[in-house]
């Protein structure tokens, strides 16, 4: 078995979080299979990073549909034909190459998929439930949450989409679409709603 692999590369001008995700597992072929979230941008180098670590995505799943967390999809999807896209179907139109059009309570990889409406209509979060890491894209980061001035946000439905999130496991890890990691504990634990 080899052990899970979680990488962080901030893209773009804005410095999104692209994750590349691999849980403990065996590589098949040469190359083990991952998940890349959120490619926002400098495809070239998330391209060169995996094949660097021998990876190859079987999925490539975006949390919202906003520029700076898809700008670099296009140049991922021809070099990886194979990896399947999925959005959430309320964000559908900011990607039309998705396969997958995911709701709440969906499955995509190891992952279950938690609708977290307020920052976008589709924004969504990634759970591997086995492993307790969770992808929370624009819905919460290490001491702030996503804005919701920008079309299709709404501060209330995100401050539910906080108060559900609050609620989990406090030892979730959290690994957000900007900044620095950390928990839902350290989370819940700041008052932001």
């Amino acid at each position: 078995m080899e052990e899970q692999i979680i990488e962080c590369l901030p893209v773009g001008s804005l410095a999104a979080n692209c994750w590349i995700y691999s849980p403990e597992g065996e590589a098949g072929n040469g190359f083990r299979p991952c998940t890349v979230i959120d490619p926002g941008d400098e495809a070239p180098y998330i391209i060169s990073v995996l094949r660097k670590l021998k990876l190859r995505p079987t999925y490539i799943l975006l949390t919202h549909g906003h520029f700076d967390h898809l700008t670099g999809l296009p140049g991922l999807a021809e070099a990886f034909p194979d990896a399947k896209i999925a959005i959430h179907k309320d964000d559908a139109h900011y990607a039309p190459k998705a396969q997958l059009l995911l709701s709440e309570g969906d499955t995509a990889g190891p992952f279950k998929v938690l609708h977290l409406p307020g920052h976008t209509e589709g924004c969504v979060g990634y759970y591997d439930e086995k492993t307790g890491v969770l992808f929370t894209g624009d819905t919460l980061f290490c001491g702030d949450y996503g804005r919701t001035d920008l079309p299709g946000g709404d501060f209330n439905k995100l401050v539910q989409s906080l108060k559900r999130l609050f609620a989990m496991d406090p030892e979730i890890s959290v690994c957000p679409g900007h900044g620095p990691g950390t928990t839902i504990g350290i989370e819940a634990k700041r008052g932001m709603v």
